[in-house]
């Protein structure tokens, strides 16, 4: 199998500010599945979704869909940040901007090593920001 695609710093950086949009609709099916899956069967999760129903907008296609290539042969995930702002309700549909916010050159003395940072904008069908993620990938 093919390992990740690979560029030159420069040809990465150039992509700094590349954006693609994807929007999933959530219904009560989708969040009992998630609370399936997480084991989390409170009633409270009748007809609004966990927080994680955000990690399923970022797993779904998600940043990766930007065909961002990574400078080393190597990734690793490298922390995430969520700001949750309003509840995900059965019969929204979730709205998804992601960007690939910046790379950060962190070579040292041990070796070659990048930080690439993607922002995720989760917007509802209402326009309200609903939560803001940012995930960083770390090359190697």
């Amino acid at each position: 199998m093919a390992g990740p695609k690979t560029g030159t710093m420069e040809e990465i950086r150039a992509l700094q500010g590349k954006k693609a949009e994807e929007s999933m609709q959530i219904d009560r099916h989708m969040i009992r599945l998630l609370c399936d899956c997480i084991g989390d069967h409170s009633p409270r999760w009748k007809d609004t979704a966990p927080p994680a129903m955000i990690i399923t907008a970022m797993v779904s296609g998600g940043a990766m869909s930007l065909g961002i290539p990574i400078p080393y042969k190597r990734s690793v995930a490298a922390g995430a940040d969520w700001d949750f702002f309003k509840p995900i309700k059965a019969g929204d549909t979730l709205y998804t901007t992601h960007e690939f916010y910046e790379v950060q050159d962190k070579s040292s003395e041990k070796g070659p090593r990048a930080l690439m940072v993607y922002k995720s904008t989760h917007k509802n069908q209402n326009g309200e920001l609903v939560a803001i993620s940012t995930n960083t990938i770390m090359s190697y």
